[in-house]
Order: structure tokens, then C-alpha cells, then sequence
């Protein structure tokens, strides 16, 4: 991926910056970054695309968190939260050509210990604002330009950062409806559930706000 990012505004024949994966050798990498997570059951080659890409999203940040180029982490969010449909594919690929050089799914005991390893952040716990969408438990807000609402098999919120190019890989790429809180506005109050204990809380309505939870004594902030 640092090497992709170099050279991120090539174009292959054809005009699509796809093509910068298959000029700088970034497909191979990825192939052997897959079949490495594979070995080391992060993930199996029957796991879901999504779960995998995440997966990869988890390890970049892990991967600048140890003081490592930052070139990585550009090339991941260009590529796979821009061009989600292309990398997603591409990944599905490369997974079921990787079958026959890693263990059988059906015989592959998940890594509790390396996914905890590199999944050190709070789950998110996501509420909805008039500017995007935010996390409770952190500083991650995204512009509601940077979002694309979808409503398949699976109803939430694409994360996609194609307004700001503010690539924010602590971000999933997809939220599910249902894990997005919406506040709820009665007479200049606002109505929100602690995201600590779920306790619901009461507080006047601001343009930002600052809870402190009068059953866990939990606090956090944020925009309305």
C-alpha cells in the first residue's frame, strides 16, 4: 500500500486509478498480506468481504500506530474507502484464488488473541447529527458528504470520505441502521442513551452537548 501511494495519480490504458494496484505490484502484496492473515486464522477464506476488508482496516492503523510510514494508511483509505466496490471485489478474488495454499475453513480455529491484538478500539457507539455522523466514544465524525446512505440487504450508512479526502481509517467502512442512534428533541431538550451503560439521558438541547450520565457517572460529548 506505501508503495501504491507513491504513485497514486498514475492511470493504467484505461483512465481508472485502479490500475496504480496492478502497475506497482499492490495486488501481489495484498495477496500475501491475505494469505498471511489466512495463516494466522485473523481471518478464513470463507469469511465475509466485508469482515476481511475490515479486518485489513484494522491492521493498517495497527501498522501506523507503531511509528510506520504514513503512506499505507493514504493508499487504504484512497483505494478502499473511495473505491469500495472495486477493492471489495478485488479482495473477494484474491481470497478464492488463496484456497489452495491455506487451511480449510471448515478446520480454522479463530485467533482470539491476534484479533484482540490489533482490535484495540471501544466499539463505536454511533449517533446521528445534522452535519453526519458521529462516535460517542471518540473525536470520529464524519461529514454527512463523506456519507452515502444504503438500503440492500443490509439498511446503513457508507463511509466513503470522497468530499474531504480525510481518510479516518479508526472509521468502519459501513454502519449498520441499526447501531446509529438518533436523538430524540422534546421542547429544548434532547434525549440520548448513555453510551457507557444505554442508561437514557436528559439534557437542554445545544448545538453541542455535554452529558454526564446520572446512573454510571459516565460522561461524553457531542454534536446535535
Amino acid at each position: 500500500m506505501a508503495i501504491a501511494q507513491r504513485s497514486i495519480a498514475q492511470k493504467n490504458m484505461f483512465g481508472h486509478p485502479q490500475g496504480v494496484r496492478q502497475d506497482l505490484g499492490f495486488e501481489t502484496a495484498l495477496r500475501l498480506v491475505l494469505i498471511a492473515g489466512t495463516n494466522e486464522r485473523l481471518f478464513s477464506v470463507n469469511e465475509d468481504t466485508k469482515t476481511v476488508v475490515n479486518t485489513l482496516r484494522l491492521l493498517v492503523l495497527k501498522w501506523y500506530s507503531f511509528d510506520n510510514a504514513l503512506d499505507a494508511c493514504l493508499y487504504f483509505g484512497h483505494y478502499f474507502y473511495a473505491y469500495q466496490s472495486h477493492s471489495q471485489y478485488a479482495v473477494k478474488l484474491l481470497m478464492e484464488q488463496s484456497r489452495f495454499v491455506v487451511p480449510h475453513a471448515d478446520k480454522v480455529v479463530p485467533n482470539k488473541a491476534g484479533l484482540a491484538l490489533i482490535d484495540t478500539l471501544p466499539q463505536p457507539r454511533w449517533y446521528k447529527s445534522v452535519d453526519g455522523l458521529g462516535d460517542k466514544l471518540s473525536s470520529i465524525f464524519i461529514e454527512t458528504a463523506d456519507l452515502a446512505h444504503v438500503d440492500a440487504q443490509v439498511s446503513g450508512v457508507q463511509i466513503h470520505f470522497k468530499k474531504s479526502n480525510h481518510y479516518d481509517l479508526r472509521a468502519p467502512l459501513f454502519v449498520r441502521a441499526d447501531a446509529i442512534e438518533t436523538p430524540q428533541v422534546l421542547n429544548d431538550k434532547v434525549i440520548v442513551r448513555c453510551p457507557h451503560c444505554s442508561q437514557k439521558c436528559r439534557g437542554n438541547y445545544f448545538r453541542h452537548i455535554e452529558i454526564t450520565c446520572p446512573k454510571c457517572q459516565g460522561h461524553w460529548s457531542q454534536r446535535m
